[in-house]
């Protein structure tokens, strides 16, 4: 695969060979040297072929599952690929073929199975002991993007429309933005097809830039646009007057690199843009930067963090200058590619394979400030996909947006991930969805972080379940030492056992999909928000409560529930690599704390039909009923902001969520005294007579702490509330407000 084009070259001549032989009269060595060939010359759908023959003689060699695996995962065939990664990696443990089990999870994650790549994630997490090595790296990335492929983040109402025939094909087609004549074109990989999905044409079989007229779903039949040479030629971008094109034109046997050519019927005169050097250059895209004629292009050159990165150029007198690797977080240790700027709103598109994602390349965006690109942000769903999702282009003028992809329903004639087509969506949708009930409140904690876990509460009751007696079965610890993947895994694995005799499968078989997996999606979507939120400096207290199937004394369900609430800490602890330690433990730098709060309650909630006779596990154990009620549940979340006000008062601001209209709770602040010297609580005064606390009579010692209890009535109407509670204090600070932010439902 051409690190420049993305595009899959059928490997001709040796496919036309294979279609003339008889696979039972060659060798096992005859076809692998053939493969051997293939991948060679980088024409893997081609090895593929090959070694089906190689395996055909000898199914189980493990050298041979290898070389297929490689090749089926450079033609984007993610199934067969994982699947021989799979069988690789169970024989071999990663003592010779030491990258199998982080194919196999990067294979399983293109192919739309992140429960399958959660867990090879995890365990290559486990043995890569080295914390500062780019596989760390990527590990910990993926395991988050597996968050954003179990619960989707969605771009607004965005619709991504697949472009029929004659703008897509059977063949590949790729980096759609249009020109100053206002056709849009695009890189399209096209030759004769015969039924067995062969490339009868070589001689003509060459990638070039088509342009097509007309709009969503009636396009004009693609025309390319003249070349001289037999290269491959992609990328189309045009100077600021129109007068030049540059795009990338790969020779045969050569280097990559930007040209440019006088905008005219086709590609004439084309030279190698000066300024660049003899290093590899592609993926052009000019763009008006702060009245500065700006080029952005993608490279593997030296100076860079590694793979292919994204570089800028200034435009002087046809020449770049001043090429540098892009300033701020956009470049990874991996590969980011095909860059599109829109200046209005200074919003970087691009592509990664090694950021958070979905699978493969997703889209991404970063925004400029002062020259320096922030963070990176995943485009979410439906822009992205398990697949490749690259070459985005926004189009303000026209409010439309456009993307590359070879996800699953673009035309294939070689398995359906096999080819990249041109999907296109309406901008104007692209639109942050308002949050339900939330409002600006005190210094705007409602911002972004705060947001995430609002939203996450509706959700709730998360609801997290296991198998019966677990973890720990028939014991009366409190404690575990399992997390809660390792349980939801294990559990997972039991469903042949808990289908077996049911007069209803399809019902066992929607609980597991739509109760059991959809907890798990949940906890990680609650993960990533905990992060955000923390990170943020504002500290989070989760409500979990315990549930039990009746099979055991309720003493003993309540040990049960202790055990699986600690499951989930342990989770929190080593998720994402440890990221929530700090808080659980109480040092994090920012001193931004997270707490898990127990309500265990074994059998006493338990469904009253619910069978509670060990001698019918049927019911008892194996029925839906029963596995409904062994879970936990997440049933609340309280934020906890602390700031200082100009005249030195400290708030702590607490966000509770939903509250329930007239129902009584105490809400827990630590009152802290960070001075040299005792201080008193003097007098409280509320801003209503729903909000009382009790203030203790003895001072807080220097550098202590005191855990005060504000009783909260419930006596609030409908709808967003905020409650502040002031305390006089004999030091400093001179006072502290407490502040309870929520949202009464009835």
């Amino acid at each position: 695969m051409r690190i420049t084009l993305l595009v899959q070259r059928t490997f001709v001549p040796l496919l036309l060979l294979l279609t003339h032989l008889d696979t039972n009269a060659q060798s096992l060595e005859q076809w692998t040297r053939w493969g051997d060939a293939a991948m060679e010359v980088k024409q893997y759908y081609g090895a593929s072929r090959f070694f089906d023959g190689a395996l055909a003689i000898e199914p189980g060699r493990m050298g041979l599952q290898w070389k297929q695996a490689e090749a089926c995962r450079l033609s984007h065939q993610y199934d067969r690929a994982a699947e021989l990664y799979e069988k690789v990696y169970r024989k071999d443990q990663g003592r010779t073929y030491t990258q199998a089990l982080r194919w196999l999870a990067e294979m399983q994650l293109c192919a739309g199975d992140p429960i399958a790549a959660q867990a090879s994630w995890s365990k290559v997490l486990k043995r890569e002991k080295d914390e500062a090595s780019v596989l760390h790296e990527r590990a910990l990335n993926a395991l988050e993007g597996i968050t954003l492929a179990l619960e989707p983040t969605s771009a607004g109402s965005v619709e991504i429309v697949h472009e029929p025939a004659p703008l897509n094909s059977f063949d590949s087609e790729f980096g759609a933005r249009y020109g100053p004549d206002g056709t849009l074109h695009f890189a399209g990989l096209h030759g004769a097809v015969n039924g067995s999905g062969e490339v009868e044409d070589t001689m003509h079989y060459r990638t070039r830039i088509h342009r097509s007229s007309g709009v969503s779903g009636n396009w004009s039949a693609p025309e390319p646009l003249e070349v001289v040479g037999d290269g491959d030629v992609a990328n189309p971008t045009w100077t600021l007057d129109g007068q030049r094109i540059l795009f990338t034109y790969c020779p045969v046997n050569g280097t990559c690199r930007i040209h440019v050519s006088p905008v005219g019927d086709g590609l004439l005169d084309p030279v190698p843009l000066e300024g660049l050097g003899d290093a590899m250059s592609t993926q052009p895209m000019i763009v008006d930067w702060n009245d500065r004629e700006m080029l952005l292009f993608v490279s593997d050159r030296a100076d860079g963090k590694g793979g292919t990165d994204i570089w800028q150029a200034r435009l002087e007198n046809g020449r770049a200058v001043e090429v540098h690797p892009l300033n701020g977080k956009v470049n990874t240790a991996g590969n980011e590619r095909s860059p599109w700027f829109v200046p209005s709103t200074s919003t970087l598109w691009f592509s990664s394979d090694h950021l958070p994602g979905h699978g493969g390349y997703d889209v991404f965006t970063s925004t400029l400030d002062n020259d320096v690109f922030g963070t990176p942000e995943n485009a979410g769903t439906p822009i992205n996909s398990p697949a490749n999702d690259l070459y985005p282009m926004l189009d303000t003028a026209r409010g439309e947006g456009w993307i590359t992809s070879n996800r699953a329903g673009s035309f294939a004639a070689k398995g359906e991930t096999c080819c990249n087509d041109l999907y296109r969506w309406d901008i104007s949708r692209m639109v942050r969805a308002n949050v339900p009930g939330t409002t600006d409140t005190v210094n705007d904690l409602y911002e972004e972080s705060a947001l995430a876990l609002a939203t996450l509460q509706r959700k709730f009751p998360l609801r997290l379940y296991f198998h019966n007696d677990e973890p720990g079965p028939r014991s009366r610890s409190t404690t575990t030492e399992l997390d809660y993947q390792d349980t939801y895994l294990a559990y997972r694995s039991l469903l042949p056992d808990y289908l077996n005799g049911q007069e209803d499968p399809n019902a066992m078989t929607r609980f597991f999909t739509e109760e059991v997996d959809h907890g798990m999606a949940l906890l990680g979507e609650l993960t990533r928000a905990l992060i955000t939120t923390l990170d943020a400096g504002r500290s989070v207290t989760i409500d979990v409560r315990g549930h039990a199937s009746p099979l055991a004394r309720n003493d003993y369900n309540i040990d049960l529930s202790k055990r699986r609430i600690q499951s989930l800490r342990n989770h929190l602890r080593t998720v994402l690599g440890g990221r929530l330690t700090p808080y659980l433990d109480g040092n994090a730098p920012n001193a931004a704390m997270l707490t898990v709060h127990e309500l265990p309650f074994g059998e006493d909630r338990a469904a009253s039909s619910v069978s509670d006779d060990p001698a019918t596990l049927d019911r008892s154990v194996y029925s839906v009923a029963a596995a409904r009620e062994r879970r936990i549940e997440v049933v609340a979340l309280e934020l906890m902001d602390t700031q200082r006000t100009e005249q030195g008062t400290i708030r702590l601001i607490k966000e509770l969520g939903n509250i329930e209209q007239d129902r009584e709770r105490e809400i827990p602040f630590l009152i802290r005294n960070t001075s040299a010297t005792p201080m008193h609580l003097l007098e409280s005064t509320a801003d209503c007579g729903c909000t009382t606390t009790e203030l203790p009579k003895e001072p807080i010692p220097a550098q202590g702490s005191h855990a005060l209890s504000v009783h909260f009535s419930g006596r609030a109407p409908l709808g967003r509330l905020m409650r502040t509670l002031s305390i006089r204090t004999d030091g400093e600070p001179e006072r502290f407000e407490l502040i309870i932010l929520g949202t009464v439902i009835p």
